[in-house]
């Protein structure tokens, strides 16, 4: 009986520093979880804080964008408008332009449709002008 008892407390001892040893382990196990989600935590909050700023941030560009669109269909409708107004003027411009490029008269009065008077003194005048001839 004196062998069965040693082997009883022989075995309860690998049990005793078994339990022992994964205790321990567990304990560190524990230790390294709670190291990491207290990392966790101040990253959250970092991302948090990014967040926030980032939100911030894009309602000052979200004015911006809205500011920049207004003026742009403010200036859409300007220039509307000055195309309205000058659709009921003759197209000198125009004329001068492609008198310059070197078109004739003919060709102003089909693009253009001005009449024969205008389209040939803009070609004499304008005309000259390129060739270096002076105006008298």
């Amino acid at each position: 009986m004196d062998s069965t008892i040693l082997n009883l407390w022989i075995t309860l001892a690998v049990l005793a520093i078994a339990v022992l040893v994964f205790v321990v382990l567990l304990y560190k196990q524990t230790h390294r979880t709670q190291e990491r989600l207290v990392e966790t935590m101040r990253e959250v909050e970092i991302l948090k804080q990014t967040v926030g700023a980032l939100c911030s941030s894009s309602v000052g560009v979200d004015k911006r964008v809205n500011r920049i669109e207004r003026h742009g269909r403010d200036l859409e409708e300007r220039q509307e408008s000055m195309e309205y107004q000058r659709a009921g003027e003759p197209p000198y411009a125009e004329a001068i332009r492609l008198v310059q490029e070197g078109a004739k008269a003919d060709r102003l009065m089909d693009e253009l449709n001005i009449s024969r008077g205008e389209a040939d003194l803009i070609v004499m005048l304008h005309g000259m002008k390129r060739s270096g001839s002076p105006i008298d």
